[in-house]
């Protein structure tokens, strides 16, 4: 499968995604209010529904506890995400370095918001941040990382910035936890990270004209494990296919390997017509 492939199997992941919100949305609204549910693509499910003998109030059961635990678990994974990311905020703002970060920001074409270094020993370089990604360094990797190296670094993380890599991290983490139901969205969710992680190291080698600077920065953050973690959604320089990002660092031109996962697709378009009929 082709990176470009990805980013529409990805985009059409999400309008599903939207659909079966809305769907349930509308249902609960429509027997809320006693409105007339507006048609759908999936009406003819009814027929199947009949045919196999379907008690509807089993029916009506079944779909109040699945709309119920699906909107519950996207409110718990959102309020835990928030908590999250105020303990991450306050974190950073009593370590961060902000004479380091302005340096470090004006050498990098970052803008001072964007960038934040932190007194830490362990290496560390993310992004973070939903709505306004920032890129987050540690004293730790700055010194055990040559100047170059740690170029090739921020260039990785302003492609995680650029494509705001935590947001679609946070939906898809969202997505396959209340939906796994739907096998699309738990597969989606995996590759993800992958795919982020080699788009972002092929545009930093882009950006560097080389890939040595890059994988050295890589193989030392491999020995150096970091010990320091955020519960938030984020993208890691060096979390994510350890091996098949080396592979791909050095040779920048192996084609991407990810095939589509049509017993996955399958089931997932089954899910999605029985929840619409449902629905």
């Amino acid at each position: 499968m082709t990176e470009s492939r990805f980013k529409w199997l990805y985009a059409a992941v999400l309008a599903a995604f939207g659909l079966v919100l809305w769907q349930m949305l509308q249902f609960v609204i429509g027997h809320l209010f006693h409105l007339r549910p507006m048609p759908n693509l999936f009406d003819l499910c009814f027929v199947l529904f009949t045919y196999l003998h379907l008690p509807a109030p089993f029916a009506m059961r079944f779909v109040g506890v699945l709309i119920a635990v699906t909107w519950g678990t996207l409110a718990w994974l959102s309020a835990q995400h928030a908590w999250a990311a105020v303990k991450a905020g306050r974190f950073i703002r009593k370590l961060h370095a902000s004479e380091q970060t302005r340096s470090i920001a004006a050498r990098s074409g970052l803008r001072p918001e964007q960038l934040r270094i932190i007194r830490h020993a362990s290496p560390l370089a993310m992004t973070v941040g939903l709505w306004r990604p920032r890129i987050v360094l540690s004293t730790g990797l700055i010194a055990m990382l040559e100047e170059s190296e740690l170029r090739a670094v921020i260039e990785h993380e302003k492609c995680h910035v650029r494509y705001r890599d935590p947001l679609g991290i946070f939906l898809l983490t969202m997505m396959s936890k209340a939906m796994g139901y739907i096998p699309m969205f738990t597969w989606m969710s995996h590759k993800y990270p992958i795919m982020i992680e080699l788009r972002a190291d092929k545009f930093a080698i882009g950006q560097m004209a080389q890939s040595a600077d890059l994988g050295s920065a890589l193989l030392k953050m491999l020995r150096e494990k970091t010990t320091l973690h955020m519960a938030m959604s984020h993208a890691s320089f060096a979390e994510s296919s350890m091996n098949l990002r080396i592979r791909h660092i050095l040779d920048p031109e192996l084609p991407l390997d990810v095939r589509w996962p049509i017993a996955r697709l399958a089931l997932s378009v089954a899910a999605l017509v029985l929840l619409q009929g449902l629905i």
